[in-house]
């Protein structure tokens, strides 16, 4: 019996460290605005309906919503593919700097084609990437 009050006290206690965690947890995702990237479900289909029909800018936020909001990569890269195919200059150069510097992915090649893409499309950073690709192409050969 002399223990049930300090049994109610770590529970409470414990309950309002809890409640404490959660609401640090939705500050910092509030601060990386993660939720900024999320679609609804109406809005995704919608996304999705208009980017299969060629809209680049679609399939962009597509990309956007499952890389930084759902950390689905698989699907996140599918999305970033078809924006690049509908000549989106970031998704181009996201995926030349993704062929050039992510080691499951590096293929030379596909990086220099999307960043040329990227270029012509007015990427600002794509001239600078296209050089440091020729530099990393060069230190492989040697």
């Amino acid at each position: 019996m002399k223990r049930f009050p300090y049994i109610i006290i770590v529970i409470v206690i414990f309950s309002i460290a809890a409640s404490s965690i959660k609401a640090e947890e939705q500050q910092v995702k509030s601060i990386m605005g993660n939720d900024s990237f999320l679609l609804s479900d109406f809005d995704l289909e919608t996304a999705k309906k208009k980017a299969l029909e060629g809209d680049a800018e679609s399939a962009y936020r597509i990309h956007l919503h499952y890389k930084l909001g759902k950390f689905d990569t698989v699907s996140s890269f599918g999305w970033l593919q078809i924006a690049a195919n509908h000549n989106h200059a970031s998704a181009q150069y996201s995926l030349g700097y993704i062929y050039m510097k992510v080691s499951i992915f590096k293929n030379p090649r596909l990086a220099r084609f999307w960043l040329k893409e990227a270029e012509k499309n007015g990427h600002k950073r794509a001239t600078g990437a296209l050089k440091m690709l020729e530099e990393l192409v060069l230190k492989s050969e040697k």
